[in-house]
């Protein structure tokens, strides 16, 4: 993981912030409904094990019905345990029981062979080809990867001229997270022996998307 995406995750974006930016540019909601979304798609037998990688603060969970969570095994993960404690709290709050682990998916510590693995605009902050490759090493049964296209007047991860909140405006000066191509991702996906099986869009603010990608492990892999 670059450095300066690191002491962003870590040291500067405050959770407050994070959430504020997240609703106000509609990417928390979107990845509600996407994760929604990917967890139909998924076809979950019940008390399967979903594993959410990046989960952040669990925003999501304020923008989703628990229900669809409660016939499963959850565990939640991210690198910095601020988030995790707001986590945990919003968890409580609507009635979700969890593991929740402090762990950097670059160098996982997480048990393998999960039903679903779930990573919502986690590749975009760390080496997006070794996240396939950790992510593949862990070997879920489906995969669940959520993107961020933007449009073509828009390079950079975040809209330029946007007003942020202190925290982020303070991490965006030295921390620069990059978009994935969702084509390399496709064909990295395809060569970790993972087939594409589902697709969705949302729109989000300045026109730009988030795209969920749903991937099945191919039988016969070790």
């Amino acid at each position: 993981m670059d450095p300066d995406l690191r002491r962003a995750w870590t040291q500067i974006v405050t959770p407050e912030d994070y959430e504020a930016h997240m609703a106000s540019i509609g990417q928390a909601q979107a990845s509600a409904e996407l994760a929604r979304h990917l967890i139909r798609a998924a076809c979950l037998a019940p008390n399967s094990r979903i594993v959410i990688v990046g989960a952040g603060t669990g925003q999501m969970f304020d923008f989703i019905d628990p229900a669809i969570f409660r016939p499963h095994r959850l565990t939640c993960t991210d690198l910095n345990p601020s988030f995790l404690t707001q986590l945990r709290k919003r968890l409580g709050k609507h009635g979700l029981a969890a593991e929740i682990l402090a762990d950097d998916i670059e160098q996982t510590a997480l048990a393998p062979d999960s039903d679903l693995l779930m990573a919502t605009l986690l590749l975009e902050h760390i080496n997006w080809r070794c996240g396939v490759a950790a992510l593949s090493r862990l070997k879920p049964r489906t995969c669940a990867i959520i993107i961020q296209e933007n449009p073509p007047d828009i390079s950079s991860a975040v809209t330029p001229g946007r007003r942020l909140p202190p925290s982020i405006e303070k991490a965006v000066e030295t921390a620069h997270p990059v978009l994935v191509p969702r084509d390399e991702l496709l064909e990295a996906m395809e060569t970790a022996s993972y087939a594409l099986r589902d697709t969705a869009v949302r729109e989000v603010a300045d026109g730009k998307k988030l795209v969920s990608l749903l991937y099945d492990r191919l039988p016969g892999q070790p």
